[in-house]
């Protein structure tokens, strides 16, 4: 596996040099049965939807990777694959996104993020007494950057695989004027807890999610 992916790096370095090239430049099967997109600007991808219809054709999607940035980081991270069973749901509205099989059987690795040298993992979660889930995030950095501002992309998903909902939430927001609420080198700090509402607890006991970063700010 290590060197199938070594070799499509090299790919990638190739490619990436000559212009108006497409994102993907190929896919890797690992050993665990995870499907994995290598893009042309170094990242990769785990293909973790597929979009079923009505009729039951299944079409494969892919969905930015929740774990951050590096051939070498698949290797690492796959180790931590979860052995659980998949859900089939029993219905499905046409053209819905639902998670495959794979990603089902290994949800745990979709419960991390990472970008620039900080990782995002989801820590814990918890319900009010109006039914709202509250999620809290655990943010670790090894970047020489101090962030005071980390976006977070949160899709959760039905213990069926079914998309239920998308959230975009600030994961990290400093204090103005105050550096010692930067997220810096070395340090670990735990999110405040973010409240989504429109969650089935009952349909939720797997905790399904996949996570991605989007906009970082930060500070010298």
């Amino acid at each position: 596996m290590y060197n199938t992916l070594r070799t499509f790096a090299s790919v990638v370095l190739l490619v990436f040099a000559l212009p108006a090239l497409a994102d993907e430049v190929g896919r890797v099967t690992l050993e665990n049965g995870a499907t994995v997109k290598l893009n042309d600007d170094f990242t990769w991808e785990y293909v973790i939807l597929e979009s079923q219809t009505q009729d039951s054709t299944v079409t494969a999607v892919t969905l930015p990777a929740t774990i951050a940035a590096t051939s070498a980081a698949v290797a690492t991270d796959a180790s931590t694959v979860a052995n659980t069973a998949p859900a089939v749901p029993t219905t499905l509205p046409a053209n819905a996104d639902n998670l495959t099989s794979n990603a089902i059987a290994q949800a745990s690795l979709l419960k991390s993020t990472g970008k620039s040298g900080v990782k995002v993992s989801f820590f814990n979660e918890q319900w009010d007494d109006d039914g709202r889930l509250g999620l809290t995030f655990e943010l670790s950095s090894n970047s020489t950057e101090h962030y005071v501002m980390i976006e977070l992309e949160i899709s959760l998903f039905a213990d069926s695989g079914a998309l239920i909902k998308k959230e975009t939430v600030n994961v990290w927001q400093a204090v103005f004027r105050m550096p010692d609420s930067y997220l810096r080198k070395g340090q670990t700090r735990e999110s405040r807890v973010f409240w989504i509402e429109g969650i089935d607890k009952a349909q939720w006991a797997k905790q399904l999610m996949s996570l991605k970063m989007k906009e970082m700010d930060s500070r010298m």
